[in-house]
């Protein structure tokens, strides 16, 4: 099993692709500027749980586990739901995604799963090896 610094680097990287291919692969439309603010605030949390990790902070389990699941969550509700049901919603079918757009969407979603599952083994890991209070 890849580490949490591995789990996080690679969630980090695919969330750079994904970027690029907004750029880049995707033809310009017009969103709302929070969904701006939304892809930045989570290029943040995901920045500093790689941070934790590769300083193998004993909060990196927890903020693994944490952002793995808020990144998986804004992805599959900006990405994946109707374009109506929340404020920041980016349907890739409202568009006609390409392939290489569907396949990064789906590889940061895994990504972000995965960091999330790896998170939560370390962080009951930890849990289950600490010594028991006095």
């Amino acid at each position: 099993m890849p580490s949490l610094r591995q789990a996080n680097l690679m969630l980090l990287a695919l969330l750079v692709l994904h970027t690029i291919d907004h750029a880049v692969g995707q033809p310009t439309r017009d969103l709302p500027g929070s969904s701006s603010l939304v892809g930045a605030l989570g290029f943040a949390f995901v920045a500093a749980s790689s941070w934790l990790a590769i300083q193998r902070s004993p909060l990196a389990p927890l903020a693994s586990l944490s952002v793995g699941a808020l990144t998986a969550a804004g992805v599959f509700a900006i990405h994946l739901m109707p374009s109506w049901w929340t404020w920041v919603s980016d349907p890739y079918w409202d568009f006609n995604a390409s392939t290489t757009s569907w396949l990064s969407l789906l590889a940061l979603l895994g990504a972000a799963l995965y960091l999330t599952y790896a998170g939560y083994r370390r962080f009951r890991h930890a849990r289950l090896t600490e010594p028991a209070p006095i």
